[in-house]
């Protein structure tokens, strides 16, 4: 009998020294209870490639953070009590050998502090690379799924309902970071790592292989904690996951993930196929080229691009061997993944075959065709009429009839928390029908509101597919949904699930979620729901990014139906909102005196993004400029932004750009979105092809606060002041450089007058160029000193 070649794990860690440190940062003991205090300190390794850090005696207090930076790329992230536990006591991976920490102390909190006791110091690496045969073809992928687990230098990805798969030999209990959207490395092979806003620390894992190593057992499934700077977790951040199987792959294998290489492709990932070695109901062995750094990645079968186990082992020579892994097959494999139901399950099948529509059901006697899920799920849905049981959460009465369906968050680990309910519809023949859609109507409310989807697939196989997501509280009312499903025209077995997952944290039963009116049809038979007027009582008023000016500069106004900003004022309400090719944007505007900006536009994250916001007054050219025409009164805009952009966002964004910090009130009222055809019997795409079609027109001028900074007098003898604009943000820091380049001086200035002694900097005679700092971006201005 013969015996495959003995195999090596492929990790490729990364090359790193572990030194000391006794860096403190603490509070004063004379801190006054109504002050603030900020501590700045560097750290600085000479030649290090990157750092990173490790903390003991940590104390944060309720609202005191500590801010990292990298000096060479300006990467940021931000540490608080909660999620400093999550990174258990460590830091982000930064870029280069130096970066900067802030311990920002809020008022009334004592105490504050911490230790750096340890710095993983990055070192250039000296390995080199093997592969299959002669030569190395793997080339570069960019697979949203997939990640490099540092330091121990493996491959991890996401699969369906969240978890995250590796090799056993690649998880430990020492703090590792999963890191996406990895760069390319430097020349000379040392790695380069993305912003901290893509890396996670991994949480918890399953593996039996810690306590018996074997290549049987050589798989763990991990999760991965929140973004500390973004608040999502890899597949909500990535937007892809791998359908897992356990049927046997077809010819050939493809591997994917961050092996060892030379220069700028060593641990970024790549991608080869090869052909399939041999298969057994644990192991699967291939001719694919891997190399130190890919254990841990998924092994795919290429003919339906469905992941079947776990890459582990290189084995590969020039003349022989095989690479090899384990399959999902492995009982306590596939029971660690959780992924019965999901996926592609072998349970919860559809059954029937409606073929009349519409097909309505608002559950007023039962469940009608639908179904409860018997696996992949944790609760069931529940009929109910009137208010739900819990105070703050779910509706008071049904939207249709008297009866609708929820999902009851009661109960710590019964009802929550991430507790999952699925409901399956019958099998849907949708064989003649040119536009099918699905409405319903959706209640989510409360503190602590999870998510709801609907998904779709098709013959009873491969991966579900999301056509409608919504995340988050979305009002005190009912909401209609209408979801084009014309994408499954002319398939003769559709089903669609609704999946609901409910909250996490203490308030976790406060994530009741409910469905009623369920309705499939021909999108050209009975007209679409009317289109609602946002009531801006439903939602939070947030100051957006770092443009809001402090104090009360928003109302509610007209009963709910208008927003109200005075001054100098940004504000965004969270709405969770698929903008498609016809989505359309509807809202009266009026103003009571021209500013820099007036606009509105969606978003999904609290930066700014200049063109998505649909600019309609005001005299700085910012934004999409195409509407910008507003005189007097109160003017009507229908605005088709799916013309412009398309996407999946979370937030809705009024703006009221006045610098001067008064003089004006705009009102943004009956803002309605809907897709075209709003109540109309024409269908959406018609509606929307009359609207005007247009390239986008967008203005030149960044919303940069930092751009009115002055100097006077310049020319300037000994003194000089430098002008800082009321409403910057954040520290604001000046670097002096010589006209050479070098760094002569370096200070921290304030919004408003800073006098500069050109004497306490040692600026001789001579011009220099001064870099102004600060979150709201980079000025830089020339100074003569006579």
């Amino acid at each position: 009998m013969c015996l495959p070649l003995l195999n090596w794990g492929q990790t490729g860690g990364l090359p790193q020294h572990i030194k000391a440190s006794s860096l403190t940062l603490r509070a004063g003991d004379n801190i006054g209870k109504s002050s603030a205090q900020v501590i700045t300190k560097t750290i600085s390794e000479k030649d290090a490639i990157w750092l990173r850090l490790f903390f003991k005696d940590v104390n944060l207090g309720v609202n005191s953070t500590l801010t990292i930076t990298s000096k060479l790329d300006g990467a940021k992230q931000i540490l608080t009590t909660s999620n400093i536990k999550d990174w258990k006591n460590s830091s982000a991976y930064f870029n280069g050998d130096s970066v900067i920490l802030e311990l920002s102390i809020a008022p009334g909190e004592t105490a504050i502090g911490l230790d750096v006791m340890e710095l993983a110091v990055g070192d250039p690496s000296l390995q080199i690379k093997s592969q299959c045969g002669s030569v190395d073809d793997r080339v570069d992928s960019n697979d949203a799924a997939i990640g490099r687990i540092v330091p121990i230098g493996c491959t991890g990805w996401i699969i369906t309902n969240g978890k995250l798969v590796t090799a056993g030999h690649c998880v430990s209990s020492r703090a590792e970071i999963i890191e996406f959207n990895v760069p390319k490395s430097n020349p000379d092979r040392t790695i380069v790592h993305p912003g901290p806003e893509d890396q996670y620390p991994i949480g918890n894992f399953v593996t039996p292989y810690t306590n018996q190593p074997s290549q049987a057992n050589d798989w763990a499934v991990f999760t991965a904690s929140a973004n500390s700077l973004t608040g999502q977790t890899p597949i909500q951040a990535q937007g892809k996951s791998f359908n897992v199987v356990q049927s046997a792959p077809g010819n050939n294998i493809t591997i994917t993930g961050f092996g060892t290489d030379t220069g700028i492709d060593n641990q970024t990932q790549q991608i080869h196929t090869g052909p399939l070695s041999s298969v057994t109901n644990t192991f699967v062995r291939y001719r694919t080229d891997t190399t130190g750094g890919n254990s841990g990645s998924p092994i795919i079968d290429t003919a339906t691009g469905n992941a079947i186990g776990v890459h582990a082992y290189g084995g590969c020579t020039g003349s022989g061997g095989s690479n090899s892994g384990e399959r999902a097959t492995i009982p306590a494999f596939w029971d660690a993944m959780g992924l019965d139901g999901g996926g592609n399950p072998p349970t919860d099948e559809c059954t029937g075959d409606v073929s009349s529509f519409p097909f309505s059901e608002s559950f007023e006697s039962n469940l009608g065709q639908w179904k409860q899920a018997t696996s992949g799920d944790d609760i069931n849905w529940t009929r109910n009429s009137g208010g739900t049981p819990s105070n703050g959460t779910g509706p008071s009465a049904a939207n249709d009839g008297s009866t609708y369906l929820y999902v009851e968050a009661s109960g710590n680990g019964t009802g929550y928390p991430n507790k999952r309910a699925i409901l399956n519809s019958p099998c849907l023949d949708f064989g003649s029908l040119t536009s099918p859609k699905l409405t319903f109507q959706y209640h989510m409310v409360g503190s602590a509101i999870e998510s709801l989807a609907v998904e779709a697939r098709t013959n009873n196989t491969g991966n579900w597919v999301s056509v409608f997501n919504r995340t988050g509280a979305q009002g005190s009312d009912w909401n209609a949904a209408d979801v084009d499903l014309s994408s499954y025209a002319g398939e003769a077995s559709v089903q669609l699930r609704f999946n609901a997952v409910t909250g996490d944290g203490g308030q976790g039963w406060q994530s009741d979620i409910a469905i009623d009116a369920v309705a499939i049809q021909n999108g050209t038979g009975n007209p679409d729901p009317s289109c609602p007027t946002l009531n801006f009582n439903d939602f939070q008023i947030n100051a957006y990014a770092n443009q809001d000016s402090s104090g009360n500069n928003s109302s509610v106004v007209s009963g709910g139906s208008g927003l109200s900003l005075s001054n100098n004022t940004w504000k965004y309400i969270t709405l969770n909102y698929n903008v498609t090719a016809n989505t359309v944007l509807e809202f009266d505007f009026s103003s009571s005196a021209e500013g820099e900006i007036h606009a509105v536009g969606f978003d999904d994250d609290n930066a700014l993004t200049a063109n998505r916001y649909f600019k309609v007054h005001g005299t700085q050219n910012y934004g999409v400029t195409n509407y910008d025409d507003y005189t007097s009164g109160t003017k009507k805009y229908t605005i088709p932004v799916g013309n412009f952009y398309t996407g999946n966002m979370n937030q809705l964004v009024f703006i009221n750009d006045n610098d001067a910090g008064s003089g004006n009130t705009s009102i943004f009222s009956n803002v309605k979105i809907y897709e075209g055809s709003c109540g109309q019997s024409a269908t959406a795409e018609s509606l929307i092809s009359a609207l005007e079609s247009v390239t986008p027109i967008l203005g030149d001028e960044s919303e940069n606060s930092l751009l009115n900074t002055r100097i006077h007098p310049n020319p300037a003898k000994s003194r000089f002041s430098i002008y800082i604009n009321d409403y910057v943000k954040g520290n604001i820091n000046a670097t002096f450089y010589s006209v050479l380049g070098r760094k002569v001086g370096q200070k921290e200035l304030k919004p408003g007058v800073n006098i500069v002694s050109a004497q306490s900097l040692s600026l001789g005679k001579g011009i220099y160029l001064i870099r102004i700092d600060s979150e709201d971006g980079l000025s830089t201005q020339k100074l003569i000193i006579n």
